[in-house]
């Protein structure tokens, strides 16, 4: 759901105020709260879950429970739990043998910003080790405790993260691969093209003939030039006179466009690039947006290729450690090649643009998709 940016009032600025008669969980009862989440929710939310069903509950307002985390934490941690709609006991077990049909992606990601600090930890064992009854505290603490006793808490939870989000991610990396791919190919190969630049570099030549030298090539940024160089009129642009040439003489590449094939794709990708760690999806903002444009970085790309792997490597690793578990060993099973084949369609797109770009007199280095496509997207759209 989207954030209610609200102004807080602190714990200690409650006490007299009316804040500290009202009982906000009664109006959750009597609320349709699952229509509530349907019309607020974000995108990338999963279905509403039952948040009256929950075990955990906020502790009332004055209470004599004991907190030992941060109060704002705290609540928030409530909240989380609430979504839930499952006991500690539920939550700790699914955790241990990542169990994402009990736990959904979305929680699971939502839980990992509560992972316990070092301090949070000393904090707990201290009590413990003091011997002080567990039932005196909240049941955010008491969870807290159960949690961060976990062996491995964080790698199990960034398996469950990377597990829930695999699909996606392929999803999202894949149609950008093959952009490029077919992008970059289409213009080293379109022979249309080819003879369309050749028309430019003729005139060119010819109209800096008496003030420069002949060249043999120009840079693609030069394409966007033939826009801005007019007749003696001003009526009539370079490439305006360019497409009528065209068009008197050389009819049979008139269509050049036809045979370049995603290049507008390849100019503007499906979603945000790096937005991968461990080969966990980051930013739920980006994928709620999904498929928005924006252009590709086939650097970011690849470099989100290689955090599967470590996801996978990771999952691997784990495995080792439970190869009872029959869900990770299945999820290996089935997603090893579908991983292998991106890579694979990595490769591939790294060298077809590499030759692309190098075929045009560019420097890979310094020319990246989202310079090149748009070239040719540009002089396409000026052309028609």
């Amino acid at each position: 759901m989207p954030v209610f940016n609200w102004v807080a009032l602190k714990p200690n600025q409650i006490n007299g105020t009316v804040f500290n008669e009202i009982d906000d969980e009664r109006i959750l009862e009597d609320l349709n709260v699952d229509e509530f989440e349907e019309i607020f929710k974000t995108k990338a939310q999963g279905p509403a879950m039952d948040l009256t069903s929950s075990k955990q509950k906020i502790p009332q307002k004055g209470s004599n429970k004991v907190t030992l985390l941060d109060a704002n934490r705290a609540k928030n941690l409530a909240i989380t739990l609430r979504k839930a709609g499952k006991t500690a006991d539920e939550i700790c077990k699914a955790i241990h043998v990542f169990d994402l049909k009990t736990l959904p992606v979305d929680f699971v990601e939502c839980l990992m910003r509560f992972l316990p600090t070092e301090n949070e930890v000393k904090v707990l064992r201290l009590y413990e080790r003091e011997r002080k009854p567990l039932e005196n505290l909240s049941d955010e603490d008491r969870f807290m405790m159960q949690f961060s006793k976990i062996e491995r808490l964080m790698q199990k939870m960034t398996i469950m993260a990377f597990i829930g989000n695999f699909a996606e991610s392929i999803q999202m990396l894949t149609p950008q691969l093959h952009a490029i791919i077919a992008a970059s190919v289409s213009i080293k190969s379109s022979q249309k093209l080819k003879k369309i630049l050749e028309i430019i570099l003729a005139l060119g030549n010819y109209m800096n003939s008496s003030k420069r030298g002949a060249v043999y090539g120009f840079k693609l940024q030069s394409l966007d030039l033939l826009l801005e160089t007019k007749s003696t009129d001003r009526k009539q642009t370079l490439l305006h006179y360019i497409s009528n040439v065209v068009k008197d003489k050389y009819q049979h590449v008139a269509l050049f466009y036809n045979e370049l094939h995603y290049v507008e794709k390849a100019a503007a990708g499906t979603a945000p690039s790096s937005a991968l760690q461990d080969g966990v999806l980051l930013a739920h903002p980006a994928r709620s947006a999904f498929p928005c444009c924006f252009p590709v970085s086939l650097e970011n790309v690849l470099l989100d290729v290689k955090e599967l792997q470590r996801g996978l490597e990771l999952t691997k690793r784990e495995y080792t450690m439970h190869d009872h578990n029959t869900m990770l060993k299945d999820f290996i099973q089935s997603n090893e090649g579908k991983l292998k084949k991106l890579q694979d369609d990595a490769k591939i797109a790294q060298d077809a643009f590499d030759d692309a770009v190098k075929y045009f007199g560019e420097n890979p280095k310094t020319t990246p998709p989202s310079v090149f496509f748009p070239v040719f997207v540009r002089f396409v759209k000026a052309y028609k």
